[in-house]
């Protein structure tokens, strides 16, 4: 079933409501005012979100290689404070 949002114009509440394409919200559920729900216009996915989430293989190794040399200082230093 489809997923719509729907903004009040009264509240300015986003509320998500699953419905046929056919089917209409107007009424708020949240502060139930009669016919303020106006549709909004979504995008079916949003492709942008997932292109800046992936993260590079390099980057990946490189956060590694980071805190495993912060890893060995610490293990360092605790080698010199036990002498």
């Amino acid at each position: 079933m489809p997923r719509y949002e729907y903004r009040c114009s009264e509240c300015d509440s986003l509320i998500t409501v699953l419905h046929l394409s056919d089917e209409k919200e107007t009424d708020c559920p949240k502060c139930l005012t009669k016919n303020s729900l106006v549709k909004q216009l979504t995008n079916f996915m949003n492709l942008s979100k997932k292109k800046e989430t992936k993260t590079q293989i390099g980057d990946v190794t490189e956060e590694f290689i980071q805190s495993s040399r912060e890893e060995l200082k610490k293990q360092k230093r605790d080698m010199k404070d036990t002498k």
